[in-house]
């Protein structure tokens, strides 16, 4: 009878711990997942408010620097000086259609305030002086101007120029373009909607001649091209709310960003960011949960098992110190693992990062030493006034140009070490010129040649992981291939094509293979060939991770044997395969 009773008493002792650790570990795992949830939004967030900045800045700048450009032209000049009329509709036209710009107007005034060219209309003869106070503040002093402003048409980016030849001023370039190319940009690059609304006050002055004719809710919708859904759900929506948010919103499944547009310390407009939270990354979060609720029930699995043991022993003394050297063990074991992965994940990103850092001083060295030396010609030619106007547009242009190189190499740096995770749609002859761009100066100082054969095709996938891998790989033949004393045996080749529904990539090299009793370890973690001080030993098991459990595809290495202009060579082949949505 007693037997009975102590078996029952196990029995409902045990459905009562189960009951308790599953309620309790279910609700730290939701509590967990929600805070990690809301650091990938408010991440998100701070990364694209920033983007957002730095397009506008970007677009402000572009605007400015066209305008410096055109304000030394001499038929720009003629036009002030009514020699002739330089009409700039068929420089609209090529800015239209090769680059972000769609709309931009060119509007020429002359030094007494009166416009004797407009792009967008045949009217001219008018002393527009009159009615701009921006211009009657110009005119006191001139001098170069920038500004973001509302005007009567709408809100754009606006840039004045002062035009002089032989020291005189014959008047100014005022230079129109609009948000409608930022907002374009985000969309196709981040998957969302982007809305610039400009403030209430502006709505009487626009309502009439407005570029894009959208109003929503008494208020004036900058860009031409957006979403008439969105714009349907905003209009049912508190607007003022919405323009007042400091972090982020989640509202109807959408994550809902708000960037104010502020010029000389006035609110002109606000820069709403609609994304659907479907097109957010997180798998790794959804990971955790699904490990998490095995941990779980491996927990309540052990505990059971435990008591269930201990049983035996329920009037032993013992009972309280096994329990608690159960708990210290299941805590210790957690940090343990938890500290083990974040050093792995932190060793990979510091040595990811130092061969980066490296790379921007190769790329930048040669640009920077290059606009010196055209800076001091052009200084010093100017000092013995034998400077030409060719020269002088010659040269800047280099200038101009070398540094637009500084910048794109700063974008592609950058890009690698974005911390966006999305899926996105790219296409893979830019995604291995991007690849290029960041090895090119250490891969040309070392004497080793890239060949490339790469078939054109568009995915939707992980390209900036897809990125890291490749760079990872290439920079563990870079660092084989220095071995090799004649440096003309020093070859990469990638090849990249599609096979089925599969994207193929192929990277091998001719630094005479990896040996045969290592090979099936490359991918382990901490596994390396290399002195302790340049190799962590995780480069190609963060690879190995990425392909395999992120971008569901498949890597594999392997020795090949192959002829390169009638010489035979031996390398590592990594073949990477990824199934094309």
């Amino acid at each position: 009878m007693k037997k009975n009773k102590y078996i029952l008493g196990m029995i409902i002792s045990l459905i009562l711990v189960t009951i308790v650790s599953i309620f309790i570990g279910i609700y730290f795992i939701l509590e967990k997942e929600k805070d990690l949830l809301e650091k990938r939004y408010s991440d998100l967030t701070t990364t694209l408010k920033e983007k957002v900045q730095s397009l506008i800045h970007t677009k402000q700048n572009a605007t400015l620097s066209i305008a410096i450009t055109l304000a030394e032209n001499d038929k720009i000049k003629r036009t002030l000086l009514s020699e002739e009329i330089y009409d700039l509709n068929e420089l609209s036209k090529n800015l239209n259609e090769h680059t972000d710009f769609k709309n931009v107007w060119f509007q020429l005034i002359d030094k007494n305030g009166v416009s004797v060219y407009r792009s967008w209309t045949n009217d001219r003869f008018d002393k527009i002086k009159n009615i701009r106070l921006d211009l009657q503040e110009l005119y006191k002093n001139p001098q170069i101007k920038s500004t973001i402003s509302v005007g009567k048409f709408d809100i754009t980016f606006k840039s004045i120029v002062p035009i002089y030849q032989n020291k005189q001023f014959l008047g100014v370039l005022d230079i129109v373009t609009h948000f409608n190319s930022i907002t374009n940009a985000l969309k196709d690059s981040d998957k969302l909607e982007s809305f610039v609304i400009v403030e209430k006050e502006f709505t009487k002055q626009l309502i009439e001649q407005s570029f894009s004719k959208i109003f929503l809710q008494n208020y004036y919708v900058a860009n031409v091209s957006a979403n008439k859904e969105i714009l349907d759900y905003l209009d049912k929506q508190d607007l003022e709310t919405m323009f007042e948010l400091e972090n982020y919103l989640i509202k109807d499944n959408n994550l809902i960003i708000n960037v104010p547009i502020i010029e000389s310390g006035k609110k002109l407009a606000n820069f709403l960011i609609i994304k659907d939270l479907k097109t957010i990354d997180t798998l790794e979060i959804e990971q955790f949960k699904i490990h998490a609720f095995w941990y779980l029930a491996f927990f309540i699995a052990l505990l059971c098992s435990t008591i269930s043991f201990i049983g035996y022993f329920i009037y032993s003394k013992k009972l309280k110190e096994l329990n608690s050297s159960l708990e210290q063990t299941v805590s210790s074991e957690i940090l343990k693992n938890d500290e083990k992965n974040r050093i792995l994940f932190q060793q990979n990103k510091m040595a990811a990062m130092g061969e980066m850092i490296e790379n921007i001083a190769h790329q930048w060295r040669q640009p920077l030493s290059v606009i010196t030396t055209v800076a001091s010609s052009l200084k010093l030619k100017k000092e013995y006034d034998i400077l030409s106007d060719e020269e002088y547009n010659k040269d800047l242009n280099h200038i101009v140009e070398t540094a637009n190189y500084l910048s794109n190499t700063i974008d592609d740096f950058r890009y690698y070490f974005s911390p966006n995770k999305d899926k996105n749609l790219f296409n893979t002859k830019g995604l291995i010129n991007r690849c290029i761009n960041i090895i090119n100066i250490d891969f040309t100082n070392k004497q080793i040649k890239v060949v490339q054969n790469i078939e054109e095709l568009t995915m939707f996938n992980f390209e900036n992981e897809l990125l890291q891998v490749m760079i990872n790989i290439l920079n563990n033949s870079k660092d084989e291939l220095i071995k090799i004393e004649n440096e003309q045996d020093r070859v990469v080749f990638i090849d990249l094509y599609k096979n089925k529904n599969e994207l193929i990539i192929k990277i091998k090299d001719s630094a005479g293979g990896i040996p045969t009793e290592i090979i099936d370890r490359v991918f382990e973690p901490y596994f390396t060939t290399k002195h302790k001080s340049k190799g962590t030993g995780i480069g190609l098991y963060m690879c190995e991770e990425i392909i395999i459990k992120h971008i569901k595809g498949k890597i594999k290495v392997s020795n090949e044997e192959y002829i390169y202009k009638d010489k035979s060579y031996t390398g590592a082949l990594f073949e990477i395969s990824i199934p094309i949505e």
